[in-house]
Formats: structure tokens, sequence, C-alpha cells
């Protein structure tokens, strides 16, 4: 499903058992921006997991979320994706793969609910339980599992893995404002870091099956994007910050391989941006993704990058203000809106004036220059 990018560049060569997810955590009042949480984690939004009785009546928000899923209003939902194929039919192909798999379609309501809370801000609270009440069921569901991918399931757990990460981000993005002020970089890296590796978790179980997904109907999109992620990078936004990485005297070889791989997608993705907009070699190839690395970056990262952001390591701190950036290109977007500008004050703030010269580009393409 194009626009529910399976997009990742690489085969994972990892264990295909799944390992135990963390359940989400609640934003607590946050900003009135896109799934936002109202209260902290109750009974009730963590369903049990037993069997719904035959008999049981119709659950008419659940079925309000489905009934959204597939209106018009929904089509937006994966704006993050590559948008190539039509979004009714691959959402309907979704649901019915949902069918065999509850954890997938949990997922599926659970994302549903984050958009309507987006598109009402009236309801937010409601639709907000909703959604994580759902998550936290899907990813329960799904370490219930303990699966074991195979030609049968590799399907849904590429498709669940693409939906929770989409959901994982426009929560995550929705906690930047509430943090200015408010706990700093430092709550904001702790929401931060426990979704990437949330998603890893999940993307790492379903990458084991990309031989059985290369012959499934997902194959056409996988590749697509494994060319997208795997591309040269061309323009020259991130060669001030590779210099800095290159040359610090804190990192060693392996930090600064971490580093340097997270820019290299950084790059692809401010590449992406310029798709279309003039003459000259590899135009439009891509032009179907260019704000696609806004979400794939998050599990493209490798896990030593994302152990010096937990650490607040200065220059790691530097390539996600770049990062930002990237996202401020993507602010029309529902999941985004101001997020980039609110996560690059942060790590100006803390940062201070010992590193300003190196957020300089971004600082400028933000449009936050003082003076």
């Amino acid at each position: 499903m194009s626009s529910r990018e399976c997009s990742f560049s690489t085969e994972s060569t990892s264990t295909g058992s799944c390992t135990s997810l963390p359940s989400p955590t609640n934003t607590g009042n946050g900003p009135q921006t896109p799934c936002s949480s109202v209260s902290e984690s109750t009974p009730d939004s963590v369903l049990q997991l037993h069997a719904i009785p035959a008999d049981a009546p119709i659950n008419i928000q659940h079925a309000e979320l489905l009934i959204h899923l597939t209106s018009p209003s929904a089509s937006d939902i994966f704006s993050l994706g590559d948008g190539v194929e039509p979004y009714q039919g691959t959402i309907s192909q979704a649901l019915k793969t949902g069918l065999k798999a509850p954890y997938l379609l949990h997922q599926l309501l659970a994302f549903s609910a984050c958009h309507l809370a987006y598109l009402h801000p009236d309801k937010r609270p409601h639709y907000s339980h909703q959604a994580t009440a759902l998550q936290t069921r899907a990813i329960a569901l799904f370490n219930a599992q303990k699966i074991d991918v195979s030609k049968e399931n590799c399907v849904a757990i590429c498709l669940f893995s693409v939906v929770l990460g989409h959901h994982l981000l426009a929560e995550t993005l929705a906690v930047a404002h509430s943090c200015v002020g408010t706990g700093g970089i430092d709550a904001f890296l702790s929401r931060y870091v426990q979704s990437l590796s949330t998603h890893r978790g999940v993307f790492t179980v379903a990458m084991t099956g990309w031989t059985h997904l290369m012959s499934s109907e997902l194959s056409s999109i996988l590749l697509r994007s494994q060319a997208f992620t795997s591309a040269g990078p061309r323009g020259t936004e991130c060669h001030g910050l590779r210099v800095l990485v290159l040359q610090s005297p804190t990192l060693d070889d392996g930090e600064k391989g971490a580093c340097l791989a997270a820019i290299r997608y950084l790059q692809l993705g401010f590449d992406a941006l310029s798709t279309g907009l003039g003459p000259g070699p590899g135009k439009g190839e891509h032009e179907n993704m260019r704000f696609q690395m806004l979400f794939l970056w998050n599990v493209l990262v490798p896990p030593r990058y994302t152990a010096l952001l937990a650490r607040k390591n200065p220059e790691a701190l530097i390539v996600l203000a770049y990062y930002a950036l990237l996202l401020h290109h993507g602010r029309h977007i529902w999941q985004v809106g101001e997020a980039g500008r609110y996560i690059f004050g942060m790590i100006e703030e803390d940062l201070g004036a010992a590193w300003d010269a190196w957020l300089e580009y971004p600082r400028v393409g933000l449009g936050t220059r003082v003076g």
C-alpha cells in the first residue's frame, strides 16, 4: 500500500521472533495538535486480552472509526507516504488483511481515531483516548502472538509496522509544543527515543520477512522505496553537518558512522524536496516521495545514533536540528504542523552559545534568526 509505505532500504538479518514492545506512553495535557492524550493512562485504556463473545453488541465508536478510514475525509491520513496508489483501494486491502490479523485492525482504528482528533478539536479528548486505548491493545495483541514471520503473515506485519510508525510519529510531534518551557528537550527526547525504539522493534521483525515480502503484493512498493533510500545524496544542505561530525574530538568511529548514516538520509530528504522543481539529472524520479523522509528517517537512523540522542550528545542534537528543518518543510501536513520550529527551539536553548554557529543553517531555514 504505497501511501502507507513499507519503505526501508535493506533486508534485516535479525531473528523473526517478536520481542515484547513497550506500551505507548500517554502525552498528558499536550498541545492542541493531533493525537495529544488528555489524561494519564487509566485501566480502561488497556483492554483485557479475553475473547469478545459472539453475541456482543456492535461497538458504534469503532464503527465510526472504520467508516472514517474508508471516507474521503481520511484521504490524507497517510500523507507522509508516497501517495502513488489510490487511497480507497489500498485502505480496503489493509482492512481485509486486518481481519486475519487483529493487531493490524486495532492499529488501523487507533490511527483513524488519531486523525479524527485532529479534524475535530472539540472532540479531541474523546478521540485521543480511543487512539491510546486501541494502540495499547494493538501492541498487546502483537506481543501476545510471539510472531514468527511467514509467507502468510508478512504483509500484515509490514502494514502494522507502517501504521504504528505513522501513529507514533504523529503522537510524538504533537507533544513538542507542550515540552517547550515544561521539561524542554529532556521531556521531548524521552518521548521521542521511546517512540523510535517501539517502531524499530516492530520494523525489525517485519524486515525478517523480506524474502516473503518480495513475493507479495507489496513488492513493487518496497522496491520503489528501496531505490529511494539507497540513492546517492546530491545536495549540499548537510555539508556543514558532516564536517561537524567528522571533526568531532569526542565521538568514536562507530558513533561518527551512526551520525553520518543519519545525515545521509537527511540529505536524501532535502534532495526529495527539490524534486521536479527545475532541470537536472534525477529530477522527477521520486516526485511522489517529497515528504516521505519525514517519516522514514525515524526508522532508518541507526540505534547507536538514537543512543547518542538519549544522552543529549551535542552533535546528535545538531543532527536532530536539521531533521527539525526537514519537518518544517512539511509543516502543511497534518501530523507535522509547527513541530519542527518547537524542536529546533528546544535544541538551541539547551546547547547554548557554544554551538550557535553549527545551528545557523537550520536557524535561517526555519526563519528563527534574531536581528
